[in-house]
Order: structure tokens, then C-alpha cells, then sequence
């Protein structure tokens, strides 16, 4: 006799399998480990057909994601309104570690910088070597500027004559 519980079950691998060798082959015994291997061998074959699908994310892994998210741009939007000082902001984001806000910045370097130009005196070798890098920072594209005020003309030492330099317009 079977009870209400049993009977609403779906039958197993095993039992399926030992019905049907029953089937195919009455009164003979199944042989030794027939019934394991096959049923590993289903149970691979259904596993490499249909793999498991991934988990979908806990809920509580997207609400912290969300949550993380919108304590960034809070933190951002409190920043670009003035209703926080951008270093706190970034002070609190780096303390539950979230990156810090995107900035802008202005940055003075000072760099030792040897270029090869053609000119006549010391002064113009130095007047030459700044337009050609103010040449090269232009044409770049970037919003940058030297402040050649500020720079120190550390050395002009003279090489040899260019002989393929163009005459001077005063000449012609």
C-alpha cells in the first residue's frame, strides 16, 4: 500500500532503470554495477547537455550594490552643489571603500628639458626652444600652457653651424 505522499513523487533514475531491465530482460539478474554506472553516466550526460544555470544574485548583494551606488552619487551630486567640501566627500567614499570623485586638477611640474634648435645668440636659442614647445603643447590638443616666467634658463651651449638652416630675413 502506498501513501498519498508516494504516489504524487516522480520515480527515480534507479527504479526507472531497474523497471526497464526488468522489461528487456525478465528474471535475469542486472550485472554487477550496471546500475551505478549507468546512472552516473545519465547523470553526466544530463549535466553536460544542461548545465546548471547561474544563481541570480542574492538580493542582498544587489542592495548592496545599490546601495553603494547611491552613496557615490549622493556624495558626487553634495560635492558639485557646494553642500559638502569635495576632500570630506572623498574622505568618506575611500573610508567604506568606494573610489574617490572625479576632479580636475592643475599640476605644476617642473621638468629638466633639452631641445635642439638652430638660432644665432643665447637668448634666441632660448626664445626658439620655448615656441617650439609651445608648438608642440597647442597642437597637442590640451589645455595646457608653461608660465615661461617662471622657468629658469639653466643652460644654451653652442654646437655646430646648421648649415641647412634658412637665411635670416633681414638679409634678402
Amino acid at each position: 500500500m502506498t501513501t498519498p505522499d508516494a504516489a504524487q513523487q516522480p520515480p527515480t533514475l534507479e527504479s526507472v532503470l531497474r523497471q526497464a531491465w526488468d522489461a528487456f530482460h525478465p528474471g535475469q539478474p542486472a550485472p554487477l554495477g550496471w546500475l551505478t554506472h549507468t546512472t552516473t553516466q545519465l547523470h553526466a550526460y544530463l549535466r553536460e547537455q544542461h548545465p546548471t544555470p547561474p544563481a541570480p544574485p542574492s538580493t542582498e548583494t544587489t542592495s548592496v550594490t545599490r546601495l553603494r551606488r547611491q552613496m557615490w552619487q549622493a556624495l558626487r551630486d553634495a560635492a558639485a552643489e557646494h553642500d559638502i567640501d569635495p576632500d570630506a566627500a572623498d574622505r568618506i567614499l575611500h573610508n567604506v571603500d568606494l573610489p574617490g570623485l572625479p576632479r580636475r586638477w592643475h599640476v605644476r611640474l617642473t621638468l629638466p628639458v633639452k631641445v635642439e634648435v638652430t638660432a644665432t645668440s643665447h637668448e634666441d636659442a632660448f626664445d626658439t626652444a620655448e615656441d617650439l614647445i609651445d608648438t608642440a603643447l597647442t597642437a597637442s590638443g590640451h589645455d595646457s600652457n608653461i608660465d615661461w616666467d617662471a622657468a629658469t634658463r639653466d643652460d644654451a651651449t653652442p654646437g655646430d653651424l646648421d648649415t641647412a638652416a634658412d637665411e635670416p630675413t633681414d638679409l634678402r
